[in-house]
């Protein structure tokens, strides 16, 4: 069975018609609590009414004062700048023609393991630049514009892009080369709905993950379709930009408008121009003068340069773009054949040539990664770690045609990790991508790239001493391996390069990091088992680990006690250092419930979180928040434990209503901006970033969680007040909106669970499956038990929590579903959910194993799943495996 099959099974193992609430004797107890629940929800729904309006009124007001303090001083901002000439990423000295072979001497073996080998430099260490940019402020999209709403198909590299944008756009020209026409352009511009066109970007971005490169190339050829004229598309690109957050620029000289980008990363072979400290580089035309008037201050609502780092795995699935690459594994007789996407692969041959970071950590295609990785790790099942990286250095070696980029391409051209495999030539830099991801992915061994004058090989960490040249790096010991040096053993190295000093760039190492908090979560749940939770996590800087999560009842840490305050949930940050030792742990008191809804780290190991709450809350016996209704709080923390920021943002809403917020603070807790936006359905995740001025940047929407509230929300009098009349009530509802047969039974369920309290049992989930398919048990036997071991189901203050027989883990088929699972309920829109899980909920098979993110459904019936570190995704309509 696919495994689309066994996540939709998950899915449905969980919440189809297992809900049932505590059964009430006395008749209809709670009619006046309803009636006076019922008042108190009509004012809030009208309250909030008004406040939406208010605010949408505050917002196109300031975004009017941004937009014509920019066109005032687009009028006279603009003055010449020299341009600087491209620079040539560096190779000192060409390539070698031919693959390096490894010649053994018959006179001499290779040395020892050697701490400063006389031959040997130890090399200058790299480490991977961290994100210097905030996150944009949420896209408030007006009334009225829906009657302006026409669809706009991009092709983007050979797949069909929806998107949508203001159907007056095409008649948007600039007249004249000059400043004062481009402020009346940039007038006409901000008079069109233009959220229209952003909000369908980022929906497109983020169903594909890709990332801001991914972004421009969607505004590069959606302007191409739009305009004929070159001046018209980069004015318009311009434009829409900015609006979207980019700090883009425009020069002009003559008649030709030119379009800069500033980058996070270093780009190569194309010409910038240095203005304010900052590198713009062109990207569509190249200019014979070395002179361009163009202007320095940025607009005020952008905030970002373009991140070329590619994170997660690019989503795409349409089978008239797949084609099959072959590889061959050593002593394997078949050759392994992997489906590819030529979107991705032309996607990523539009990329401009940047730094190795970029190569070295970006992520694979997940259909690629999933067959590759349970091939290889069936071969090496059993292996030591020698035994292992030698088997991934014959691959390398052996099985891949090599030939320098200028060669093949005529230019440099270094690969992202999927490329060695579609086409048909790869050199020394293309096979250390490859090698150092196996080894990091597979293995869990920390490994570096390191970079000669006119070469790349790697050197990997073990956990023994290893033969060969060596180096050691903050205290650890590398040992060289080289993927294309044929037939090298570990330990080897180019005799040309053994006395020259190389770069060694940090590969950020997933599994490595994976089984440290493996480690620091069983020292956690000792003595402390189903009471206490790892929500986020993430490592610093400085290599120490954070984490945050929740605990109720007395946990006990380091030999104290917590007690969680009145019976609910308190949450907890800590810090463990490089070894897992813990260094703090500080509670959150909170009188009912609450969740860290937003996370991350900023300079020194200062944490940051954003936390969605209800009741009061303190930290070290100090009251920081109080709020009736759900609310959201600020929380900084020192390196030390210490608050250094704690802000209440309390904004009040009706259950089901939604509100977004973008709010900016200072390193010391000052608050420089918070704004409110109307939102009708989610676009974006609640986020936090650190920029480079160390600001904290914060967006989040108040009321995302479902079920964080005090009290049981009671809907049906007690003498009906059963799962089963709950589920028929919801279900004819959602069958009335005309959703998927499958899917509303699937909302139904949901829809019971999402409230504070809801429950259900392995008893009533076999009830029901007796009562409406009878036929299951025969047909699914192992299913069948499976779900029964899943004893009970709960949703505790916005946190649903899955209890397992006797405490042990439930297999289905290729899922582990472990005792304390958790995950959240998100309505994404109307008809719409996403399914959060926060841990213990596995997908893969007997060796390869990756944590399942979310699943996102929808009212057609089509299910998105999103799981491992890069979210790589799968679609899959739930008509294909239910009938």
């Amino acid at each position: 069975m696919s495994m689309q099959k066994h996540l939709i099974l998950l899915i449905a193992a969980i919440f189809i018609g297992q809900l049932t609430y505590a059964q009430l004797t006395e008749k209809d107890p709670f009619e006046k609590m309803n009636r006076a629940y019922e008042a108190r929800r009509q004012a809030m729904e009208q309250d909030y009414a008004k406040r939406m309006q208010r605010m949408q009124k505050d917002y196109d007001d300031k975004m009017k004062r941004m937009n014509a303090a920019f066109e005032s001083y687009l009028k006279r901002g603009f003055k010449e700048v020299a341009q600087t000439e491209k620079e040539v990423k560096p190779v000192e000295v060409p390539k070698p023609i031919d693959q390096p072979r490894f010649e053994p001497k018959v006179d001499a073996s290779l040395p020892d393991k050697v701490d400063k080998p006389a031959k040997f430099i130890a090399p200058k260490i790299v480490l991977e630049d961290a994100p210097a940019y905030s996150i944009a402020p949420p896209i408030a999209s007006p009334e009225g514009m829906e009657k302006y709403k026409q669809s706009l198909k991009i092709d983007f590299f050979g797949s069909a892009a929806p998107l949508f944008v203001d159907s007056r756009t095409s008649s948007l020209k600039l007249s004249t080369v000059k400043p004062k026409s481009f402020a009346s352009y940039w007038d006409d511009f901000t008079d069109t709905y233009y959220p229209i066109y952003i909000e369908s970007l980022h929906a497109y971005a983020q169903q594909t993950n890709l990332n801001d490169w991914g972004i421009y190339q969607l505004i590069d050829k959606s302007a191409k379709q739009l305009f004929t004229s070159s001046n018209n598309r980069t004015m318009w690109k311009w434009a829409m930009l900015n609006q979207a957050g980019y700090q883009a620029k425009i020069g002009y000289s003559a008649n030709t408008v030119y379009l800069m980008l500033p980058f996070m990363q270093q780009v190569f072979e194309r010409p910038y121009y240095s203005i304010a400290g900052t590198n713009y580089y062109l990207i569509d035309k190249q200019l014979d003068k070395k002179k361009i008037y163009t202007y320095e201050d940025n607009f005020g609502g952008a905030a970002r340069k373009i991140d070329l780092h590619l994170p997660y795995s690019l989503n795409f699935t349409d089978e008239t773009n797949a084609i099959n690459k072959g590889t061959k594994l050593p002593n394997d007789g078949e050759t392994l054949t992997l489906p590819m996407d030529k979107t991705v692969m032309a996607f990523l041959a539009s990329y401009p040539q940047t730094d190795n970071t970029v190569y070295l950590n970006a992520a694979m295609q997940g259909p690629v990664k999933d067959k590759l990785y349970t091939y290889i790790q069936t071969r090496m099942d059993g292996m030591t770690e020698t035994e292992a990286v030698s088997y991934l250095l014959n691959y390398l070696h052996n099985s891949f045609e090599y030939k320098t980029d200028r060669d093949q391409f005529g230019k440099e051209k270094m690969f992202f990790p999927d490329e060695i495999f579609y086409y048909p030539y790869s050199d020394c830099e293309d096979r250390t991508v490859l090698f150092t991801r196996l080894v990091s992915d597979l293995l869990g061994l920390d490994v570096v790239a390191l970079t000669y004058f006119s070469h790349m090989a790697a050197a990997v960490s073990f956990t023994r001493p290893v033969e060969g040249y060596s180096f050691e790096v903050a205290g650890q010991t590398y040992t060289i391996c080289d993927p294309t040096f044929i037939n090298a053993p570990i330990g080897a190295v180019m005799p040309e390069f053994e006395g020259y000093q190389p770069i060694a760039i940090k590969i950020n190492n997933n599994r490595q990091s994976g089984n440290m908090w493996q480690m620091i979560a069983q020292w956690l749940q000792k003595d402390n088992e189903g009471k206490i939770f790892i929500g986020e996590r993430q490592m610093a800087e400085n290599g120490k680990y954070i984490a945050s999560g929740w605990f109720q009842d007395n946990v006990i840490i380091n030999g104290r006690t917590y007690r969680a305050a009145a019976g609910t949930r308190d949450l907890w940050f800590a810090t463990f250092d490089a070894t897992g030792l813990l260094e703090w742990f500080v509670p959150l008191q909170c009188s009912n419930y609450a969740f860290s809804q937003a996370f991350n780290l900023g300079k020194q190991g200062n944490v940051y979180a954003l936390i969605n709450y209800a009741g009061s809350i303190g930290i070290n016996q100090q009251r920081i928040g109080n709020s009736e209704s759900p609310a959201h709080l600020m929380l900084g923390l020192s390196n030390k434990g210490q608050a250094i920021l704690s802000e209440s943002i309390n904004f009040k809403v009706p259950e089901g209503k939604k509100l977004a917020f973008y709010g900016k603070y200072r390193p010391d807790g000052t608050k420089i901006d918070l704004l409110s936006f109307p939102i009708n359905r989610v676009r974006f995740a609640s986020d936090i970033t650190v920029d480079s001025n160390n600001e904290v940047v914060v967006r989040g929407i108040v009321g995302e969680i479902e079920g964080l509230t005090k009290d049981v929300p009671i809907t049906m009098s007690a003498a009906t007040y059963r799962a089963e009349d709950q589920l028929e009530l919801h279900l004819k509802n959602f069958q009335k909106l005309d959703v998927n047969r499958h899917m509303a039974s699937l909302f139904a369920a949901i829809k019971l669970l999402s409230k504070n309290g809801g429950s259900m049992s392995g008893l009533t989930v076999r009830n029901l499956l007796q009562k409406h398919n009878p036929n299951f048990r025969k047909q699914n036997p192992d299913v069948y038990k499976g779900l029964l071991s899943m004893q009970f189901v709960a949703n505790k203050g916005g946190v649903v929590q899955v209890e397992t027989y006797k405490g042990k883990k439930v297999s289905l088929f290729s899922m582990r579903i472990q005792n304390n699972s958790n995950l959240q309920i998100i309505e994404t829109a109307s008809n719409a959910y996403q399914l959060k899980f926060l841990n213990g909920v596995h997908v893969g098979k007997a060796i390869v194993w990756y944590k399942l993110n979310s699943v996102s459904l929808a009212a057609n019936g089509d299910m998105l799943f999103d799981y491992d570190r890069d979210h790589s995704k799968k679609m899959v309509n739930i008509n294909e495996v239910v009938e």
